[in-house]
């Protein structure tokens, strides 16, 4: 659930109101252990980098947010507290009666603020427009030996201030915007902006009430989560959104099987939200997802986890009904349909994903290849296995280096570009669909890769780690929604048919740096980001006379980001 305030001072009273029932709990509280970990948190960072340090564990956590239980298994091995990657949190707590405890989880603010264009990604409810975004986390839990309650909630302000619009947005017939997404106007629930005003957000954030028994767990949830291998970029579930509301059932952890080996298993029945600014022809209709991760580490070989993630969106006009849950076993579709154009009235999406540790080396490489929309039996699928197909692969490795502890390389190449298949066979966009208009959506964002529908990145980021510190500098390159360029610019299109508009690809080169002091209780971090926002707006798009890769107006917009942020750990 989402809350959208226009009144700033409505979310001042709420964080009051909060505030003042924090302090509450700390004057009582005594020093044990929390819940679930937040994605994205400071102890899911420790969580993903002490994966890839300890050479004896051979487990990476694929469907996050992790249990605080997995995460005091990792730290139980640790005896150094004095580097803040080593350092073993716990928030306070206090017995509320018999057997039952409650707690205050991390309190974290957060602010952004964009110069000229609106950039961000793997934000939950988020969303940095133009101008300062900030952002409060924070809550309380409640346990017992068989039910958790977290309550994190999101409180979000947006600044929101006014900036070149591009050319490729919809607008009604008296000329006023409408706003749709980039090039692909409502085939997708993707606002290029939401509105014209400041605004406020309330999101249940990382909230869950989860009934569990040893390694099994079950409940509700509206929790962002992170799905399969990969660290910047999961194709299918990522913190790029806002989380689900949905019901799960599952692993909390992985199980071992005797001479088999460890599985983690996740399902997951939800309605995305949609968009106060989609007017696609099926604004308005409930949509229901369901999905299945399922991950496995053989006993044989433990360092390498292979998993696979299912699902399907459908629209729920005549409410619920259990056959809906059985919607991703149909691998295949069914060989009598009449053509291969999509006519199914279900948005099919599914991915396989692998994850290999090399622990004496300390590095880690994985992998992702997706699917949009099933074969239409498996002749079809050997035949065209890249049919509406995106994928993602990187590697990180841990080195020695002086003056530092440790360095960490990261490098990961993403592409949801349609491939040239397009050439003979219809293929939709990468999180969009003929039928459910919204795609793959939660409140106006992306529920996968934050690059979006036909685009594709180069990221490589080197990080150094001392003490209290981490620094780091990083690069990347993003092609937005190459499709558009492709379609826009094709030689067809062009003046000569042996060029089509190689020049002018709508791209992003993004330069930065990154800051973390984590002395505890309190952790500062920071980032700064340049970005050269390449042919920004496609002004020129299609317009060919007398334009030449050595004549055409450079239409270069250049944004940079400055992000401060500080958690408490009580």
């Amino acid at each position: 659930m989402r809350l959208k305030f226009k009144n700033y001072s409505i979310l001042l009273k709420s964080l009051s109101y909060f505030l003042t029932i924090s302090v509450a709990f700390a004057l009582s509280a005594s020093n044990m252990q929390a819940q679930t970990i937040s994605v994205g948190s400071i102890m899911d960072e420790q969580l993903q980098l002490n994966l890839l340090l300890q050479d004896s564990l051979n487990y990476g956590a694929i469907n996050r947010p992790s249990t605080f239980n997995f995460y005091n298994d990792v730290f139980s091995r640790n005896i150094n507290h004095n580097k803040w990657w080593l350092r073993h949190l716990t928030t306070s707590e206090t017995e509320i009666f018999e057997g039952f405890y409650a707690g205050l989880l991390p309190i974290s603010i957060q602010n952004t603020f964009n110069t000229r264009l609106p950039m961000g990604e793997n934000n939950a409810a988020a969303w940095y427009g133009r101008g300062h975004t900030t952002e409060f986390t924070g809550g309380f839990y409640i346990k017992s030996e068989y039910i958790s309650v977290n309550f994190e909630p999101h409180f979000i302000y947006h600044e929101n201030r006014d900036f070149l619009y591009p050319r490729f947005i919809q607008r009604d017939a008296a000329g006023n915007t409408l706003y749709s997404s980039e090039g692909l106007q409502f085939r997708v629930d993707a606002p290029f902006r939401f509105g014209q005003d400041p605004f406020s957000i309330f999101n249940f954030g990382n909230s869950s009430i989860r009934l569990h028994y040893n390694k099994v767990e079950a409940g509700i949830s509206s929790e962002p989560l992170w799905w399969g291998s990969m660290r910047r970029y999961p194709l299918i579930m990522s913190n790029n959104s806002a989380g689900l509301r949905h019901v799960f059932f599952g692993t909390r952890q992985p199980v071992n099987i005797p001479y088999i080996g460890k599985i983690n298993a996740r399902w997951l029945g939800g309605y995305p939200a949609e968009s106060d600014y989609f007017l696609g022809p099926e604004a308005g209709r409930t949509r229901f997802v369901n999905f299945l991760n399922v991950a496995f580490s053989p006993s044989i070989f433990p360092n390498l986890t292979i998993g696979a993630i299912n699902g399907s969106y459908i629209y729920q006009d005549g409410g619920f009904n259990f056959s809906q849950i059985t919607y991703f076993f149909n691998i295949f579709e069914s060989s009598n349909r009449a053509n291969l154009a999509g006519i199914d009235d279900q948005d099919q999406i599914a991915s396989v994903y692998f994850h290999l540790v090399f622990p004496e080396a300390r590095a880690e490489i994985f992998a992702e290849f997706a699917r949009e929309d099933f074969s239409y039996d498996l002749r079809d699928f050997i035949n065209q296995p890249n049919h509406n197909s995106a994928y993602a692969l990187g590697f990180q490795k841990i080195s020695d280096a002086p003056y530092f502890d440790f360095l960490k390389t990261h490098f990961e190449i993403t592409n949801i570009t349609v491939p040239a298949l397009q050439q003979v066979r219809f293929q939709g966009n990468f999180y969009t669909h003929s039928q459910i208009r919204q795609g793959n959506t939660n409140y106006g964002q992306i529920q996968g890769a934050a690059i979006g529908p036909g685009s594709n990145s180069q990221f490589l980021a080197l990080d150094a780690y001392k003490d209290n510190y981490r620094v780091g500098i990083f690069a990347q390159r993003v092609a937005e929604n190459d499709n558009f360029h492709f379609e826009r610019g094709s030689a067809s299109n062009a003046l000569s048919a042996n060029f089509g508009d190689y020049f002018r690809h709508r791209v992003n080169l993004n330069f930065g740096l990154n800051f973390l002091y984590g002395p505890g209780p309190f952790y500062i971090n920071s980032r700064l980001t340049w970005t050269r926002a390449y042919n920004y707006g496609r002004f020129d798009y299609g317009r060919f006379d007398g334009f030449n890769a050595t004549n055409y107006d450079r239409n270069d917009r250049t944004n940079v980001q400055f992000q401060i942020g500080i958690t408490y750990i009580l």
